[in-house]
């Protein structure tokens, strides 16, 4: 397998880590919570190919990862023949806390403001090299977020993902 295949098979199971099982299986619910209070599923919560290219003006990014719970598309640099890991997500957390991931966010130092889109509650998460927007809807929470080495070679981050954010609340709300 080469290293760049080694590279993104590890950043998927270190993104999917973060999704894992109860160990305990949840106990039955008599009152059943309609799925229609979330967002309505779609492949990486509506964000295409496509939608990425233009919100960052070049096709430095390829698709390396899909799942039920989102997508990533891989950034083009690489340092020799590994690739650097950065990129661009979304993931769709069913059941998520929203102080769970602000509590993340702050702990990795980045300044949070409060935000809305589409009438949905959420957060941006920023540094230098990154750029987080989380919005909540009933149980449900998706973010997304791009992450680079390279910032002086994009578009301002949060604007990137404002605008993946909004075309996916277009399309998944």
């Amino acid at each position: 397998m080469s290293a760049r295949k080694m590279c993104i098979v590890a950043l998927a199971a270190l993104a999917l880590a973060g999704c894992g099982s109860d160990p305990q299986p949840p106990t039955p619910s008599t009152s059943a919570a309609p799925v229609a209070d979330g967002f309505r599923s779609g492949d990486c919560n509506g964000v295409t190919d496509d939608d990425i290219t233009k919100a960052v003006g070049t096709a430095m990014f390829a698709k390396a990862v899909v799942s039920d719970a989102g997508c990533f598309w891989q950034e083009n640099t690489v340092f020799g023949t590994v690739g650097a890991g950065m990129g661009i997500s979304t993931w769709w957390y069913r059941g998520s806390d929203m102080d769970t991931e602000r509590t993340l966010e702050e702990q990795a130092g980045r300044a949070l403001t409060e935000l809305s889109v589409d009438g949905n509650k959420g957060f941006k998460a920023s540094d230098g090299n990154a750029c987080s927007i989380y919005v909540a809807k009933g149980e449900d929470v998706i973010t997304w977020s791009i992450q680079t080495m390279n910032p002086a070679m994009l578009p301002d981050l949060c604007t990137v993902t404002e605008q993946l954010a909004k075309i996916s609340q277009d399309r998944v709300n």
